[in-house]
């Protein structure tokens, strides 16, 4: 005869429990073992990481690397005053090249407005000034000039200061011209 067992149904729900239960506790088990494997790599990294940093910290403190860094720190500190020079001086050097007054072109516009009987003795520029001393063979060459000057797109004002005989060769005037140039930016 077949024995029967009643409680089969029952036992085989226990079982499908212990193995839910096996793989839960089993995940659990991986899991901490993970995080204790995790701990233990940074554990060991962070104790190699400091002993690194206590190395490098040694080698820094060390008076040859001292005087190194000190003498480091006095190059950066001439290097950016010398910066800072730089930077002046270009500034400096750009406004002067803007205020040079004396050029090929003032030059050539100048004694493009000369007449044929005025000859120069000495022509001086300084800021914005040009004085021109020299002599002609009449008054009116030196009107003409002093015309032909106040024309100039450059020139501000042309003052003609004087005109005389005295000093020159007979039949010569020595005259003094001053004009002013416009301020160009």
């Amino acid at each position: 005869m077949k024995d029967l067992n009643f409680f089969k149904p029952y036992q085989g729900k226990n079982k499908e429990k212990a193995n839910s239960k096996l793989y839960v506790y089993g995940t659990m088990v991986i899991a901490v073992l993970l995080i204790i494997g995790t701990l233990g790599v940074n554990t060991a990294r962070i104790i190699l990481l400091n002993r690194s940093i206590k190395d490098y910290n040694d080698k820094l403190s060390a008076p040859e690397i001292q005087s190194q860094l000190k003498e480091a720190e006095t190059i950066n500190k001439q290097i950016s005053i010398l910066k800072q020079y730089d930077s002046a001086i270009t500034d400096v050097a750009v406004s002067v090249k803007a205020r040079d007054n004396v050029s090929d072109t003032l030059l050539m516009d100048i004694s493009s407005t000369v007449p044929s009987e005025v000859s120069f003795k000495n022509l001086d520029i300084s800021d914005n000034v040009v004085n021109i001393k020299g002599v002609s063979t009449n008054r009116s060459a030196v009107a003409e000039l002093k015309h032909n000057l106040s024309s100039l797109p450059i020139m501000q004002d042309v003052y003609v200061n004087s005109i005389n005989n005295s000093g020159a060769v007979e039949g010569e005037y020595s005259f003094d011209v001053k004009c002013v140039l416009k301020d160009v930016e």
